[in-house]
């Protein structure tokens, strides 16, 4: 944990204690020993991990940084064999040097995948993420492994300078989209960023000055927004719309980079941005101005996804193994927020993620930072593990550089203090990419309709990072024959989102959508279909701090279908390192406790409509099923594709099908409403469920609309009155009216079609009853 504040730091920053961080980055180095193969060119060389192109290379590159550090920085600690880590380290980078295009000619050097590298829209990256070590390697080289050096960061960046290309498309790019191919935000940072490196390493080279220019082009291009194009402010000696190629990111900063709205992306390019600004800082050199270019508009959003405990709140989900590389490099993003951004926060951040990192190596127990949670990965893909290992070790070593040199611009506080959540507090939304975000002391919540899962949801206390898993988080599940769970839905995407609508008000936010189920489906031996149901869903944020109230309304299409499973809710409850493996379970029946793994995976009916979790999460089952549902599994569920899942995950839902059942044309398949309630025990949501809902809503119409809601007390005694219009109609013009009983409803939604209480087609709305004001 932190050291007490000491009079002798000016900055009045949070000292962080950094041999923790020393005797984590020890413990791996020994750890690696695993994973490292000496080769037999008589220079003396070796890799750490597969030696393969791509994130093998990158992974290599990492290693250096971490043996580097172990082996020269003069803090390491005296127990550190550092002979021993500066010959790994030495081995590691001739290996990746004289593999590179400019020399695998000459040298008889590639790659163990017999391939040489560089000169790819990624390979800026590897480098970056070694360099601040450079300076220490440089004593230890051979004037020839110098030079070598030179020619390979030369030969970069004239392949930045005239063949750049990322696919298939040449040049620098941007687009919001990332299905348009031209998403580049971060991979725009990190190559403006290595070019303008060069440019500052060797300043007497001819092209250096064009170098220059073409680093401001791709950094101005990375954290870009539309505005840009009209922006007359001088970056460099320009305007930014002279430079301005495209926006990379909505107006308000949501990113959808892999197709899914992306904090990790976020933090990437923020974490690009801080190697370089602290790398030139400890060589005296100046940063380009265009470095900053939207930096610090973009951490105004992104801080407001994470968690109290330094953990990423990923609202958009993630495609890949949870708590892993995005979530590494959070940590020199963290002391760029420290000195350049005011953020008094940022340290104490640090430190959180310090503790999550200490607990899982305590957990793995061998020195590496994922050897147990990440076993069988590391049976399954050495080449990906590795990369992850790595990752970790790099970030540490960036931070043992950084943190003595940054200088924090405001005092640095514990996220104790009252004074965090406060900053963070309110709506953040995002209308055409389809995200919405409400945070407050006790409750963040927020809804994305261009998810990882296509849809995802949360609702919980904002200090615990461990509660919710992403996958289709808070969104149920409908499932059809021809839908193969094992393949994530970026690459078979069975769900499509069709429209969506948010409306925001103080202190919450209502956000309804329709997502097309059954999209792309096939049977073998040659069946094919698309388009087999609409599923409509409907979320209120109450303007109480801590409830949630979810609609859902699922209808089949013109097919009869055979759905493998159709789940309301779905909330992912991690069961896992973070928690001792262990979560309380009360409800109307019982108390238990569920051990992680289970020994089977099962389906158990829980006799209540109500559950609460660790006496801090409650769930409550509103109308369209008689009791909760909890599915446990065996294996780990958290994550996409099956050798990324790594997180025990138990399931709770409210309406559970999971045999295979037949649907006729048209029918409904789903209709269920239900509550989360955020920061609350299980008193007060046994007391919720049983008391706080004056009245379900459920009118049906004959051209197949249905109007459904329900007059609520929220936990501040205030009563809601949540209607949301849904079903099947080509008339998008009809209204679907309710007349409530006696009150003074006061609209809080600012979607005011009328003064009537009425809903379109799509659209969700609240009111207030005002009459005891």
């Amino acid at each position: 944990m932190a050291q007490t504040p000491s009079p002798s730091n000016p900055a009045g920053s949070y000292p962080i204690d950094t041999a923790r961080i020393w005797q984590l980055l020890e413990h791996w180095a020994k750890a690696s020993e695993a994973w490292w193969f000496d080769l037999t060119d008589p220079r003396g060389m070796g890799h750490y991990g597969s030696g393969y192109n791509h994130w093998g290379l990158h992974t290599n590159l990492k290693y250096v940084a971490a043996m580097t550090t172990l082996a020269t920085h003069p803090d390491s600690p005296r127990s550190v064999d550092k002979a021993h880590a500066l010959k790994r380290a030495l081995a590691a980078f001739r290996f990746a040097i004289f593999s590179h295009h400019a020399h695998t000619d000459k040298s008889g050097i590639t790659l163990a995948d017999e391939s040489t590298w560089g000169r790819t829209w990624i390979t800026a990256l590897a480098i970056e993420r070694m360099m601040h070590v450079y300076p220490a390697l440089l004593p230890h080289l051979t004037d020839d492994e110098k030079q070598a050096w030179k020619e390979v960061l030369l030969n970069e960046a004239q392949y930045l300078l005239h063949d750049y290309k990322r696919g298939p498309i040449a040049g620098i790019q941007a687009n919001p989209w990332a299905h348009s191919g031209q998403n580049d935000g971060e991979s725009n940072i990190w190559n403006g960023c290595v070019l303008w490196r060069i440019a500052s390493m060797f300043p007497d080279e001819p092209q250096a000055g064009v170098w220059q220019e073409r680093a401001h082009q791709f950094l101005i291009n990375g954290v870009s927004i539309a505005a840009d194009a009209q922006d007359d402010p001088i970056v460099a000696g320009k305007p930014v719309r002279e430079r301005h190629i495209g926006a990379n990111f909505f107006d308000h900063y949501a990113f959808d980079h892999h197709a899914y709205m992306n904090v990790g992306y976020m933090v990437i390019c923020h974490s690009n941005a801080a190697i370089l600004h602290f790398d030139l800082k400890a060589q005296n050199l100046v940063p380009p101005a265009s470095l900053y270019h939207h930096q610090r508009d973009l951490w105004d959003i992104t801080r407001r996804m994470l968690f109290a405990d330094g953990r990423l709140a990923r609202i958009g989900g993630d495609s890949r193994v949870r708590y892993g590389y995005c979530q590494e490099f959070l940590l020199p993003s963290l002391l760029l927020a420290a000195e350049c951004f005011d953020d008094p926060y940022a340290f104490s951040l640090v430190d959180a993620q310090l503790d999550l990192i200490e607990g899982e190596a305590r957990y793995s127990g061998d020195g590496s930072f994922y050897g147990k949670r990440l076993a069988h990965l590391a049976q399954a893909s050495p080449y990906y593990y590795t990369r992850l290992e790595s990752d970790r070790a790099a970030a540490l070593s960036q931070l043992l550089h950084y943190l003595p040199i940054t200088q924090p611009a405001q005092p640095q506080k514990p996220v104790a203090d009252p004074g965090y959540e406060a900053s963070l507090e309110g709506c953040w939304q995002e209308p055409e990419h389809g995200d919405v975000l409400h945070r407050s002391a006790t409750r963040l919540a927020s809804v994305s309709w261009h998810a990882q899962t296509t849809t995802q949801v949360m609702c919980q206390p904002p200090d615990d990072g461990s509660l919710n898993d992403w996958q289709h988080n808070l969104s149920g599940r409908i499932r059809f024959a021809g839908d193969d769970d094992n393949i994530p839905s970026v690459i078979a995407p069975h769900r499509k989102t069709l429209s969506y609508s948010i409306d925001t008000f103080a202190g919450g936010f209502a956000t309804a959508g329709r997502v097309r189920e059954g999209m792309d489906l096939i049977l073998k031996d040659g069946w094919k279909a698309s388009d087999l149901a609409d599923h409509d869903l409907a979320y209120v944020a109450l303007p109480d701090g801590h409830t949630l109230v979810g609609l859902q309304f699922a209808r089949t299409l013109g097919k009869r279908t055979f759905a493998l499973e159709v789940r309301g809710l779905g909330m992912q409850l991690i069961n896992d390192l973070y928690n001792s493996h262990r979560r309380q379970i009360v409800t109307q029946q019982s108390q238990q406790t569920l051990q992680s793994p289970s020994q089977r995976d099962t389906q158990e009916p829980l006799g209540s409509t109500w559950a609460c979790i660790d006496e801090k999460l409650g769930l409550a089952g509103l109308y369209g099923a008689e009791e909760l549902t909890l599915r446990r599994f065996a294996s780990p569920r958290g994550g996409s594709l099956y050798y990324l899942r790594s997180l025990q995950v138990e399931e709770f839902n409210w309406h559970c099908q999971t045999t295979t059942q037949t649907f006729a044309p048209r029918s409904v398949m789903l209709d269920a409403g239900w509550a989360v309630l955020s920061s609350v025990d299980s008193k007060t949501t046994q007391r919720f469920a049983s008391q706080h809902v004056e009245q379900i809503i459920q009118q049906d119409a004959a051209n197949g609309q249905a109007l459904r809601g329900m007059i609520v007390r929220g936990l501040d005694q205030q009563r809601y009155l949540i209607l949301a219009g849904f079903g099947h109609t080509d008339d998008q013009g009809s209204v679907l009216a309710f007349s409530p009983p006696a009150g003074k409803w006061q609209a809080l939604s600012s979607q005011k079609n009328s003064d009537a209480i009425a809903v379109l087609p799509g659209q969700v709305r609240i009111w207030r009853d005002a009459a005891a004001d």
